[in-house]
């Protein structure tokens, strides 16, 4: 699976920004903007055993520039806040640098259990359901547990590789049962 280079990396954040004065870059309209990097972890490492794309990012957020890419002129960006999101580490993917991961925030979300995802689901369906007979009320329950269930089976079969990311299922998926009911 082909990953993003730091050069295309650049170029895509480049896009996104417009030069205020000599060397310095900001969001269009001097706004502030966020960049949402997901599937962090999913650079390889080179030869050097470094992630390229991850490297440009931590230099960017430890001295606010990176370098031209035709002049190398120092290229300020301004207003621009990074946010990432990762998996755990397993065999498909790799570890972050330390040096990387020291800048940032770290939040650890777990996966809810069965009983959770009930609790979450059990009033959106119910609420759904509130305009059908009373005999198609009562499936409500009956509809979040066999879903959930389904989610089980197939998160546990289906696990997502580099080459199979569609296999990635989370409760976005389980709150899609709510637009089929009509």
């Amino acid at each position: 699976m082909k990953t993003t280079t730091a050069y295309e990396l650049q170029k895509i954040i480049e896009s996104q920004v417009e030069k205020r004065t000599k060397g310095v870059y900001t969001p269009f309209g001097m706004k502030k903007m966020l960049l949402f990097i997901d599937d962090f972890n999913m650079p390889e490492k080179d030869g050097s055993d470094s992630q390229p794309p991850l490297e440009l990012i931590r230099h960017w957020i430890n001295y606010g520039f990176w370098y031209d890419q035709k002049t190398q002129a120092e290229c300020y960006i301004k207003n621009l806040i990074p946010l990432s999101a990762m998996s755990l580490p397993n065999g498909e993917t790799t570890t972050i640098s330390p040096r990387l991961l020291s800048r940032y925030n770290i939040l650890n979300l777990i996966e809810p259990n069965e009983a959770q995802i009930e609790k979450i689901f059990e009033p959106i369906i119910s609420h759904k359901l509130s305009s059908f007979s009373e005999d198609v009320k009562t499936i409500g329950e009956t509809v979040i547990k066999a879903t959930i269930e389904m989610y089980s089976a197939i998160s546990v079969k289906l696990l997502p590789t580099p080459s199979k990311m569609h296999y990635m299922f989370n409760l976005r998926d389980i709150s899609l049962v709510k637009f089929i009911i009509k």
